[in-house]
Order: structure tokens, then C-alpha cells, then sequence
């Protein structure tokens, strides 16, 4: 008898969809339960037959399915994010400037340096984090709104303007840090990845799902809860192994797991501090299995469909103007920032969304009323982004 306690899960991305990989190390996975397996179709034959019997049952269709639950851990999905949205590109490098040439000015909430190319290279609509001021309101996390550079003439003049903080006029003099951070954006590019589980307690006993692409993700947070999420997967196959097929492990991370309560830096609403209770989102690819006569009834490949992502965001009912977003179908944006204790940080940026439906009833009595609202989000049209995740080293 196998113990879920001991079930090892491990993943590698594949080369070619639906064959097992037999180089490199398998990356292990931390996980709160799993449900990955294969699917099978099958049919009876409609032959009639005196005796009443069945002449044969066949299988018509081979697929794989599941998913892993998780709570949220700095760097330990990042691999697999990347593929829920499909990302082109890999996470971008961090960029950074310092230097004690750095001011905050409050009439149009920038950041200006003297160094030469500062923010040169940066990326409108990504965000930075922000430390070194004496003012405390000029630190922490801020997108990105737009970038200027001029010399005037021998005098830089490098601009950054953004949102999400709002800045007091301060002084160069400070060694201050701004960085850049590493971030993906939703894509076309749909990687598999073979994902093994090791029944550890058993001797020589493997299960290996072959072509398992992301279809979904889904992360939910309230006041007295783990950070939790999941993420869901469609494939080609499962088969039984003695053995593993890769060479080896690669350990998994060790950063401490996140919570509602001590590590959610903010939500914000349009770019402004929201209290919430509670939020959630979840993404589909929407994702579709390709048969071909023959091919032993396997899934042939996957095909992908639209970007889908709706949520919701819960509050204590205090004033109309979330409510009112809702009434008028005003367009508005989200991002959810989480931090461990380390430093590492996380945001999940939703440029525009719009709430597709809202109550703020008096559910009975000795009862608080609650904004209740459910959103989606589409394409930014400045950005031409509907979700980028941006990633903080400690």
C-alpha cells in the first residue's frame, strides 16, 4: 500500500509532444495533493446478438488530465506559470539603477536620475521596486506608466512616471535602488512537459503523463487562509514505469510558504490601495485534443484557444464607487502583490478588467455587507497585455 505522504511529483518540459524525455534532470515539485491520470473513451459494440451479449468493448479515445493544488511559494512555479500564460519569452532579466542621483517628485509621480541611460532600456507598463529613500512613501513596488530621457543640454535628465505609489517630493542624496523586475506576459507558445510521480513507499513504481500542457491556473487568498492555488493540465497519455526516465532530480525550492495574512503587500484597483477580504482569479487556455485515426487512440496534439480569466474581489460595503464600476461597465485594472519574509515578491497585474457582476446585500441579520464582485479581464489596448507576472529576487 502506497501513502499519499510520500508521493514524489517531478516535471521536464519536452522537445517533442508526447514522448518521454531521457536526458536532464527532472525538476521535483512541491504540491498539496494532485489528481493527474489518464482518460479513456470507450464503446460498446451494437452488434445484436441472440444471447444477448456484448460482442466487444474498444477504446476510442486516449487523453490526460488533472492537475497539482499548491500553496504559494517564491520561485517554486515559476516554470510552470510561464506556460499557464503561454508566455514567448522567457522571464526578463532585472534591470537596475542606483546611485544617490535619484530624487522623487511628487507633481507628476516620478522618479528622476542624473545618471546617463538610466531607465533607458526599460518597459512601459512592467513594474519596479523601489527602496533607499528616507521617505518611506517614495519606496515599494510601482508600474511603470511612461519613460523619458533628455539631455539639456549636458544635463540628464532620465524620468521614470508611475502608479501604485503616491510620491513626496524628496531630494538626490540617498542611495536609492530601483529595480526592474523579472516579468512574463501572455503568449501563443505552448510548451509540454512529461510529469512523473514516484511512489516513493513502493519499490520500482512509477506513473509518467506524457505531453501535459498548462490549460489553466487559478490562485485564491482571504484574511485566514494559505495563498493557495492550482494548476490544471491536458495531455496526451499515462504508462506505468519501473524506472524513471530522466537521469535525475533537481531539488526543490525551499521558500517559505505565503499567507493572507503576512504576506500580502496590497490590491490594488486602479493602480490604488484596495481593502479587500478576498480575491481570486482563474485562467483557461481553453486548450482541445487532436485525434487521429490510428495513432493507438493517443491525443496527436493540443490545440489552443482563447485567453479566458475572470475572479473575484470581495470587500466590506463602505462607498459606491466600486459598485458604480460595476452599474456603468467602467473599465478598471488589478494587481494582487504578494512578499515572503526574504524579500521575494510576486505580482499578478491585470491592466483592465471589468466586473461582469456585483451585490452589496444585507444578507441577514448581525451580518456585515459585503461588495461582492465578480470581473474579467481582456486585452490592454496601450499595453496589448490581459495578465503579466512580474517577479522580485530578495
Amino acid at each position: 500500500m502506497s501513502d499519499s505522504n510520500l508521493v514524489q511529483l517531478a516535471y521536464i518540459a519536452e522537445s517533442t509532444f508526447g514522448v518521454a524525455v531521457t536526458s536532464g534532470n527532472m525538476q521535483t515539485l512541491r504540491h498539496t495533493g494532485e489528481s493527474l491520470k489518464q482518460d479513456s473513451a470507450a464503446e460498446s459494440s451494437k452488434e445484436i446478438r441472440s444471447d444477448r451479449q456484448i460482442s466487444g468493448l474498444k477504446r476510442t479515445k486516449i487523453s490526460a488530465s488533472g492537475g497539482i493544488n499548491f500553496e504559494l511559494s517564491y520561485g517554486t512555479y515559476d516554470d510552470l506559470l510561464k506556460a499557464a500564460l503561454m508566455a514567448d519569452a522567457d522571464w526578463t532579466s532585472v534591470l537596475t539603477a542606483t546611485g544617490t542621483d535619484i530624487q522623487a517628485i511628487a507633481s507628476g509621480n516620478k522618479y528622476q536620475s542624473a545618471t546617463d541611460d538610466d531607465f533607458k532600456d526599460w518597459v512601459v507598463g512592467s513594474w519596479v521596486k523601489i527602496a533607499g529613500f528616507t521617505t518611506a512613501g517614495n519606496n515599494g513596488y510601482a508600474k511603470i506608466v511612461s519613460i523619458t530621457h533628455s539631455d539639456s543640454p549636458t544635463t540628464e535628465n532620465n524620468i521614470l512616471t508611475v502608479s501604485g505609489l503616491t510620491l513626496v517630493d524628496e531630494a538626490a542624496g540617498d542611495s536609492v535602488t530601483i529595480k526592474q523586475g523579472a516579468y512574463i506576459k501572455n503568449g501563443v507558445t505552448c510548451p509540454s512537459f512529461n510529469i512523473e510521480k514516484k511512489y516513493t513507499d513502493l519499490t520500482n513504481v512509477y506513473s509518467l503523463l506524457k505531453g501535459m500542457c498548462v490549460d489553466g491556473v487559478s490562485l485564491s487568498v482571504s484574511a485566514e487562509a494559505m495563498i493557495g492555488g492550482g494548476i490544471t493540465f491536458m495531455g496526451a497519455n499515462e504508462v506505468s514505469a519501473a524506472a524513471s526516465a530522466a537521469q535525475g532530480y533537481d531539488v526543490a525550492t525551499s521558500t517559505e510558504v505565503m499567507s493572507g495574512v503576512d504576506n500580502v503587500h496590497s490590491i490594488l484597483e486602479n493602480q490604488a490601495d484596495f481593502d479587500a477580504t478576498e480575491f481570486s482569479f482563474q485562467l483557461s487556455n481553453n486548450l482541445r485534443s487532436r485525434l487521429l485515426i490510428g495513432n493507438n487512440g493517443n491525443t496527436l496534439s493540443l490545440g489552443k484557444g482563447a485567453l479566458n480569466i475572470t475572479g473575484t474581489l470581495k470587500a466590506y460595503f463602505a462607498t459606491a464607487a466600486l459598485m458604480d464600476k460595476y452599474l456603468n461597465f467602467t473599465a478598471s485594472s488589478l494587481a494582487f502583490l504578494v512578499n515572503d519574509v526574504a524579500g521575494n515578491a510576486y505580482v499578478f497585474d491585470f491592466p483592465e478588467v471589468k466586473y461582469t457582476d456585483g451585490q452589496r446585500v444585507a444578507g441577514g441579520q448581525s451580518q456585515d455587507c459585503i461588495s461582492d464582485m465578480k470581473f474579467s479581464a481582456s486585452r490592454d489596448a496601450t499595453e496589448n497585455v490581459t495578465i503579466r507576472i512580474v517577479k522580485f529576487a530578495a
